[in-house]
């Protein structure tokens, strides 16, 4: 079946929204601060119909298309995100959050090449670390590529989170890691002073890479919302940083990494990213 238009799409997906989820869908397209951006009085009291057409009047079909997917996964509402993706044709992670292998990336500290007890640092680094862990990143690899698929992230920087964060698995004590602090491949942190978090699914799951990932997607909103200037490319990075340290942590796009460990964390998963792109079969 061809995929539907994308108004037609849109309205059954508002209408799959319950009304709280519409008032949050809503409001997160009026805390847009990227042009062009929507008026309140073009959304208040309209049906779904009617904030379907504003949608498609404002940021053209293509443009509502990934407006309407960045911000259903910015709400949480995945299933219809899903759905709506579907409809609509295949999810496209460069037209959703930027290209991975666009952004610029410096790589790995001395103090994160250290791990491996590697004599330099840099993007050599970054890839030399990525490359010893993709056997045991080849496990997860089609739960990496369906979850990519689901939330429209690329899945080679999936790989490389789970490369920085767990090494795949290998620095984890039955799932456990940060001293007890995080969970899973992805290291969600469920420290009541930290992420607070409460973990979903086994350590290896499909719902840890989902919940992870919701986390991923939710601060590239809250660094797009908060740099609306930067590039797409810029805004990835930047919410790859604060899923790491938090958005309140980043003030500036060149020292995005300045408070994460090792001071580099978006450009070493950056660069492990483009490794696992170019040679890990994601």
């Amino acid at each position: 079946m061809p995929p539907k238009t994308v108004t037609s799409a849109l309205i059954n997906m508002l209408e799959d929204l319950t009304d709280m989820q519409l008032k949050k869908f809503c409001s997160a397209i009026l805390d847009r601060r990227e042009e062009p951006r929507v008026r309140r009085v073009s959304l208040e009291g309209k049906t779904r119909l009617e904030i379907a057409d504003v949608l498609v009047s404002t940021y053209t079909e293509s443009g509502a298309k990934d407006v309407a997917l960045e911000t259903l996964g910015e709400i949480g509402c995945n299933a219809q995100r899903e759905s709506f993706a579907k409809d609509t044709g295949p999810l496209t992670s460069v037209s959703n959050y930027g290209n991975i292998m666009e952004v610029k990336t410096t790589g790995a500290s001395g103090q994160t090449a250290q791990q491996d007890m590697l004599g330099y640092s840099g993007v050599r680094a970054s890839h030399t670390m990525a490359e010893t862990d993709a056997g045991r990143m080849q496990k997860y690899r089609s739960k990496i590529i369906t979850v990519g698929g689901k939330y429209g992230i690329d899945p080679a920087l999936i790989a490389a989170i789970i490369s920085r964060q767990s090494r795949a698995g290998n620095a984890l004590n039955n799932g456990w890691g940060d001293n007890g602090n995080a969970w899973g491949l992805m290291q969600v942190n469920v420290n009541p002073s930290g992420g607070g978090h409460t973990a979903r699914g086994a350590w290896d799951s499909e719902e840890h890479l989902c919940q992870a990932t919701e986390i991923l997607v939710y601060f590239i909103g809250r660094i797009r919302n908060k740099f609306p200037g930067w590039s797409k490319e810029q805004q990835l990075k930047g919410g790859i940083a604060a899923y790491m340290m938090g958005d309140g942590s980043i003030h500036s796009y060149d020292d995005a990494d300045g408070s994460t460990t090792g001071g580099d964390y978006s450009n070493d998963v950056v660069a492990r990213a483009q490794w696992y792109k170019n040679n890990g079969g994601f």
